[in-house]
């Protein structure tokens, strides 16, 4: 199955979330939670977990914003998550009507850098094996499946790993980043 880029949003802002957000951050989170398997909502109450995010300094939210101010998408990230020096991408999530215009790989790269900029030496992000789409741009991203996980009797929950050290593909453009001086 071949798929398309849509069109790209002419203006897309990608920064840091605050606490003026959290009614737009929960929104994108309930327009998407039944698509998350589980669902998000399932494992935690969706405000509770927008708030725990804005709460802890080792973690925050970064948004896209299109044009007229809309909050279109969002992911958190952890940095020290288990251990030193690695950083979780989690909740990567985009409003239907606005995928398939790389808004995700933007939100992801932005995740990355920030995570870079932290001092994280690599990072971590995770999904469901159903979700092609994410496992097709964690790839092109230059993450590496480290763990296949059985998570209950229907589904396997894929871990990937992203090293700083190593160059990013050649690609994506963002060698910049990963390259310690």
């Amino acid at each position: 199955m071949v798929t398309e880029l849509l069109e790209p949003l002419e203006k897309l802002t990608i920064v840091e979330a605050t606490w003026n957000d959290f009614d737009a951050i929960l929104r994108v989170l309930n327009a998407v939670d039944h698509e998350f398997v589980p669902p998000l909502s399932e494992g935690e109450n969706l405000r509770v977990k927008v708030s725990r995010i804005l709460n802890d300094r080792r973690r925050s939210w970064i948004k896209a914003v299109d044009g007229g101010g809309k909050i279109v998408g969002v992911v958190a990230v952890i940095d020290n998550y288990r251990r030193p020096r690695l950083g979780l991408i989690e909740t990567l999530a985009v409003l239907p009507e606005f995928r398939r215009r790389g808004i995700g790989k933007k939100l992801v790269q932005y995740a990355m850098s920030k995570l870079f900029q932290n001092g994280m030496e690599a990072s971590l992000i995770t999904t469901w094996e159903t979700n092609v789409a994410a496992l097709t741009m964690y790839e092109e991203l230059g993450f590496k499946m480290i763990m296949r996980k059985k998570v209950d009797s229907s589904y396997f929950k894929l871990f990937f790993t992203r090293s700083f050290e190593q160059p990013a593909p050649s690609s994506s453009g963002l060698s910049r980043f990963w390259r310690r001086r």
